[in-house]
């Protein structure tokens, strides 16, 4: 299995296909599986570098503060190990965000950014989502309480009702009963406590801002207090902002064609300097 040591950790990782490198971030609770669905259409196009986070998978786990500053320059030491100066890097949900602190800290090493389903700074209800997932998984762990509860909160009303909706729900447990209690409540509480309005001022590449507002986690506008999608299109000046309508906030998984659609024409469309 390829591993490789970056900072102070032993991370895993996964070479896909062929073409520009891209960079695939998970969320808080799927890590790199996060973008299962989506693995054979991007790797038509690009070298994806799919990879288990700190604290995730198969990689290294150590009971600490996580940060999004920690996550993204993991990243880049995972990118400098491999020998790759320049990647695309997409991420979903908290990986959006490690995707725009990382464009913001790292900016010679970025040619493309997607930043799905992010916000930049939770309002007050998002911070109180946040603090029941982190209070509820110390309590019942990552079982299937906690993960039906996050589905409940992640995606629309009609994906439930969808016939094949069990399959999907079943996958999710088994996706989340893999987390570690301790990883889950650092990555809530990097979350309730982030604000990236600085970094959002800094990003200079092509940035693809994808927010839906039926979404509950992470919607397109939030109160007045938070950052959601349609401000952060708004302080990325190279940003395009794209609007998913009839879902909640699993577009990877709601709408997994289309994400791979966008995502693909967007970073092809980026002119190379």
């Amino acid at each position: 299995m390829p591993f490789v040591q970056v900072n102070d950790v032993r991370l895993f990782y996964e070479i896909m296909g062929r073409g520009e490198p891209l960079a695939l971030i998970g969320g808080s609770l799927f890590g790199r599986q996060n973008w299962g669905l989506l693995f054979d259409k991007l790797s038509r196009h690009f070298k994806l570098i799919s990879y288990d986070m700190r604290g995730y998978g198969k990689s290294d786990r150590p009971i600490q503060p996580y940060t999004m500053e920690l996550w993204a320059d993991d990243l880049a030491g995972l990118l400098d190990v491999l020998k790759i100066k320049k990647a695309h890097v997409a991420g979903t949900s908290m990986g959006g965000m490690i995707a725009l602190v990382f464009a913001a800290r790292h900016p010679d090493n970025v040619m493309g950014v997607v930043a799905d389903c992010a916000f930049a700074k939770p309002d007050r209800l998002r911070t109180m989502v946040l603090q029941t997932w982190r209070k509820l998984v110390q309590i019942v762990g990552t079982s299937e309480i906690f993960s039906d509860h996050v589905m409940s909160q992640a995606v629309g009303q009609q994906f439930l009702d969808r016939p094949d909706a069990d399959k999907y729900i079943q996958m999710t447990r088994d996706i989340i009963a893999q987390n570690s209690v301790e990883t889950v409540v650092q990555a809530c509480l990097a979350m309730e406590r982030m604000n990236l309005a600085k970094d959002l001022k800094k990003i200079k590449a092509p940035t693809i801002v994808m927010n839906a507002p039926g979404d509950m986690i992470t919607p397109l506008d939030m109160a007045p207090t938070g950052i959601g999608g349609r401000k952060i299109h708004e302080m990325i000046p190279s940003s395009t902002l794209k609007i998913w309508e009839g879902i909640g906030h699993a577009d990877l998984l709601e709408k997994p064609n289309e994400s791979a659609e966008t995502i693909i024409k967007f970073l092809k469309g980026i002119k190379k300097k």
